[in-house]
C-alpha cells in the first residue's frame, strides 16, 4: 500500500484534505415554549461522544478508527423506526449569554468532533504540517457563516441573529499541503427542510427524519443505484476525503449514462438522487462515489441487519459510517460485489444528507 500511495501522491501534487458536513439549525432549535430555551436531539441518539472528546484531548487521532460502541442502544434501531417514541425526549439548552449561543451553534454542526478527528488523521497520514484545535476550527466555521450574512451589524449582533435563522449549509473545510485552511458554506435547498421543521414536534424527531430517514419504514427518499462494472484501485485517495476525486468523477459520468438509458432522459440532462457503487480489485464492495454504503442482510433468526464494508477494502473512513457503527445501527462485514443484484435495497449515507435508502437498478 505504501508504494502505491507514494505513486498517487506524486500523481496528485496539489490536492487538499477535505471534510464536508452539515450545519442545520434544526439540530438545536428554539423551543415552542420559550425563545430562550433551545432543544437538541435526545442524548441517546449519540451526537456527542465522550470517547471522541477524550481522544481529542489525548491527541489520539488513530482512535477514530477504533470504533467504541455505545452501551445504551439495545433498542435504538427499533425506537428509530417508531419516531413517536421521541416526541417528548430532547436535551435543553437555556440561552442567556454569548457562551450559551455558541453552545447552541456548536450543536448544529453535525458530528463536529468526528469531523475534526478525521481531518487530523488525514493530515497526519499525508504528513501535512498544520495544527488547529477543535475550538479554533469551531470559531472559523462560525466566522465563515457570519460572513455570509449581509449588512454592517457587529459580530455579536450577527451571532445573535444567526441563532434564530433556519438556513442549512453544507460546510466544506479544505486544508492544503502547505497548511492553508479555507472554509466554504454552501446553502442547502430549504423547501423540504422547512417542511420537516414544521411537521416534526421536536429536535429528536426532526433529526431522525432528516438524518436517519433510511431506517424508517415509511419514508419518501429512495435513490436509484448503479453497480459499477469497473473496479476501483484502493489508495489513500479512497480511504481519506480529498479534492483528488477524478476516479469518482469518471464513475459518476458512467452513472449518468446508465440512468439516462433507464429513464429515457436526454444524455446531457443532469440526473439527481443517484449513486454508483464500486468494488475493489478483489471483488469486494467498497463504497459509493459520494456515500458509504450498507447492504441489507438477515441473521439466522430472520432479523434484518445492515452490513457495511470493512475499512480494509479501501473504503472511505466516513464520519457518518463511524457514527452508525458506534450506535450499532450498522455492522462491518465482507460483501462480494457479485452478491449485490438488481432490485436489492441498500443504505447510503454521508455527513451532509444522512442516511437514505437506495435501490439497485442496473449494472454498468
Amino acid at each position: 500500500m505504501e508504494s502505491f500511495d507514494k505513486i498517487n501522491l506524486i500523481a496528485h501534487p496539489n490536492f487538499e484534505v477535505l471534510a464536508t458536513f452539515r450545519y442545520d439549525p434544526g439540530f438545536a432549535r428554539c423551543s415552542s415554549t420559550s425563545k430562550e430555551i433551545f432543544e437538541a436531539p435526545d442524548p441517546r441518539l449519540g451526537l456527542r461522544d465522550e470517547e471522541s472528546r477524550q481522544q481529542i484531548t489525548n491527541e489520539d487521532y488513530l482512535g477514530y478508527l477504533r470504533v467504541k460502541k455505545a452501551n445504551f442502544n439495545a433498542d435504538l434501531l427499533i425506537n428509530i423506526q417508531h419516531p413517536d417514541v421521541w416526541k417528548q425526549t430532547c436535551k435543553t439548552i437555556i440561552c442567556h449569554s454569548k457562551e450559551d449561543i455558541l453552545q447552541v451553534i456548536c450543536q448544529r454542526f453535525f458530528l463536529l468532533d468526528e469531523q475534526y478527528q478525521r481531518i487530523r488523521l488525514a493530515l497526519s497520514y499525508f504528513k501535512i504540517n498544520f495544527h488547529i484545535s477543535l475550538k479554533e476550527l469551531l470559531q472559523l466555521l462560525i466566522e465563515n457563516l457570519i460572513n455570509c450574512k449581509e449588512g454592517k451589524a457587529e459580530y455579536d449582533a450577527k451571532l445573535q441573529n444567526m441563532v434564530n435563522e433556519k438556513q442549512c449549509y453544507k460546510m466544506r473545510v479544505l486544508v492544503s499541503q502547505t497548511g492553508h485552511i479555507r472554509i466554504e458554506a454552501v446553502p442547502l435547498p430549504m423547501k423540504p427542510i422547512l417542511g420537516l421543521t414544521t411537521d416534526c414536534e421536536n429536535a429528536s424527531t426532526y433529526f431522525i427524519k432528516t438524518m436517519l430517514n433510511g431506517f424508517l419504514y415509511h419514508n419518501s427518499v429512495n435513490w436509484d443505484v448503479v453497480i459499477s462494472s469497473e473496479s476501483l484501485n484502493e489508495s489513500a485517495f479512497t480511504r481519506f476525503k480529498t479534492t483528488s476525486r477524478d476516479h469518482y468523477t469518471r464513475a459518476r459520468s458512467r452513472m449518468q449514462a446508465a440512468m439516462n438509458d433507464l429513464r429515457g432522459s436526454d444524455p446531457l440532462s443532469p440526473v439527481s438522487q443517484c449513486e454508483i457503487l464500486f468494488s475493489n480489485k478483489a471483488g469486494q464492495l467498497m463504497e459509493g462515489s459520494i456515500t458509504n454504503v450498507a447492504v441489507i442482510r438477515k441473521d439466522p433468526s430472520g432479523t434484518k441487519k445492515y452490513v457495511t464494508p470493512k475499512l480494509t477494502t479501501g473504503c472511505l473512513c466516513g464520519t457518518m459510517r463511524h457514527y452508525l457503527l458506534r450506535l450499532s445501527l450498522i455492522e462491518e462485514g465482507d460483501i462480494k460485489i457479485e452478491s449485490v443484484t438488481v432490485g436489492d435495497e441498500v443504505l447510503l449515507f454521508n455527513g451532509v444528507m444522512g442516511c437514505i435508502k437506495g435501490t439497485v437498478r442496473t449494472k454498468y
